[in-house]
């Protein structure tokens, strides 16, 4: 089997990863904002373990064999590749360094129980979590339509910035929330 499609496995493979982890945090997150007891969040703070590390690992994979591949196929002299190999880093690496540094705190949290049941489930709920996942979700379909579309200069930054604004759009948009047993007999 050529190098080449050894390669672009496993680019696509890391693609699939970053996808499934992107949909692990989303349906954590649901979940931890609807929770209205500490034991309802207990099993989504942390989902699976190791989650970052399956972040980070096809983040870089999808870094070096993207390089690869845009190198192999002479695509450098466009300008998507180069948009998407900064935004990757640029949008995804922060925003998901600062979550799992907040999500470790919560989880520290928890398990030492520092805060009353209303401040912790105010952590679940803070704003910021639910920004960051949206950015980083918005970065990657960014991105996967650049390499679909393979826009020129214009089209790739108005692509991965329309991806972006839409996302802080729905980061402003209130979740609906669970109904409690107490509200709905109610």
């Amino acid at each position: 089997m050529p190098l080449h499609s050894i390669v672009l496995i496993i680019h696509v493979i890391a693609v699939f990863v970053l996808c499934s982890v992107l949909c692990i945090e989303g349906l954590a997150l649901v979940h931890l904002r609807a929770a209205s007891t500490l034991s309802e969040a207990h099993p989504w703070i942390e989902p699976v373990r190791n989650l970052r590390s399956f972040a980070v690992g096809s983040v870089l994979a999808i870094q070096f064999s993207g390089l690869y591949l845009v190198f192999r196929t002479s695509s450098f002299d466009q300008v998507w590749p180069k948009v998407a190999m900064v935004a990757l880093p640029v949008l995804m690496a922060p925003f998901g360094n600062m979550t799992a540094r907040r999500m470790r705190a919560i989880r520290e949290a928890f398990r030492l129980q520092k805060a009353n049941n209303s401040e912790m489930l105010g952590m679940l709920r803070a704003p910021f979590l639910k920004i960051s996942l949206g950015i980083r979700i918005a970065a990657f379909l960014g991105i996967f339509l650049l390499v679909s579309v393979k826009p020129g200069l214009w089209g790739s930054v108005s692509l991965v910035g329309s991806c972006l604004a839409i996302s802080l759009l729905a980061s402003v948009v209130p979740w609906p929330r669970r109904k409690t047993v107490s509200s709905q007999s109610a």
